[in-house]
């Protein structure tokens, strides 16, 4: 099982190869691929010519001995049905007569079968033959008109790979152009590149800066009432920090 699937595998590689390969040929020399291809239908016409020309040999050869056996079966059809006439002209001679007309008769009977074959045989190869002929005139109508399809064909394939060539040309000049565009915006993709890189950078600046406030430690004697409470318990004025308490101090002292 799957070494006939290996098999019509490798196959239908290799005809996709030839395939391939026959394109190849087609599209880097297209006259020499238009002359390749005529002579290939002209063996393809020679071929079936002979076919044709062996099939019309073997229908006349049939068609002659169906001819001949029904020829003779007629003529031997026409003796029985003179013998019958004598017999009714000459009722002395009947023995005879009947003999022969037996004779006839019974031959005549051995022949129908055979004389069908020869007739159907004879068909059988008539259609052959015109199938062969119908053939044969197809192959030849394309091969007279083979020359001027296939030079068409050919002007075609050049025109679509013009146009396939000039569409390439635009599209590069657009994708070109695309670029410059393209281009021309690279300075505010960059800055805003930089901004964002930035933000993030003040962001993380931040975070690390509360945690360090967070973590860090910290003196009660930071707090404002903490320290004056402080100054009262130890009777130590504190000192002025403020400018009205500055102030305050300077009358207290006049």
């Amino acid at each position: 099982m799957f070494g006939r699937f290996i098999k019509n595998y490798g196959k239908g590689k290799l005809t996709d190869a030839v395939g391939g390969l026959r394109d190849a040929i087609v599209g880097f020399d297209p006259e020499g691929a238009t002359e390749a291809e005529i002579a290939t239908m002209e063996e393809n016409f020679d071929k079936v010519n002979r076919e044709f020309s062996k099939a019309k040999q073997d229908w006349l050869r049939e068609k002659k001995e169906a001819d001949t056996i029904e020829d003779l079966y007629q003529q031997r059809l026409a003796a029985a049905e003179h013998i019958q006439q004598q017999l009714d002209a000459q009722p002395d001679n009947a023995d005879q007569l009947n003999a022969a007309l037996s004779q006839l008769v019974e031959t005549l009977e051995s022949m129908a079968s055979e004389v069908q074959r020869e007739k159907e045989e004879a068909e059988d190869a008539k259609e052959v033959m015109d199938d062969l002929e119908a053939t044969v005139k197809l192959y030849a109508e394309n091969l007279r008109t083979a020359r001027s399809q296939l030079k068409a064909a050919a002007r075609t394939m050049e025109k679509a790979k013009r146009d396939e060539e000039r569409a390439a040309v635009k599209a590069e000049r657009a994708a070109r152009l695309a670029g410059l565009k393209q281009n021309s915006s690279i300075l505010g993709s960059a800055l805003e590149s930089m901004n964002k890189q930035a933000a993030e950078a003040q962001a993380r600046a931040d975070a690390a800066k509360h945690k360090a406030e967070l973590l860090g430690p910290t003196k009660v004697e930071d707090n404002a009432i903490v320290k004056q409470a402080l100054a009262s318990v130890s009777g130590v004025s504190p000192t002025p920090s403020s400018i009205s308490e500055r102030l305050a101090a300077l009358k207290k002292q006049s």
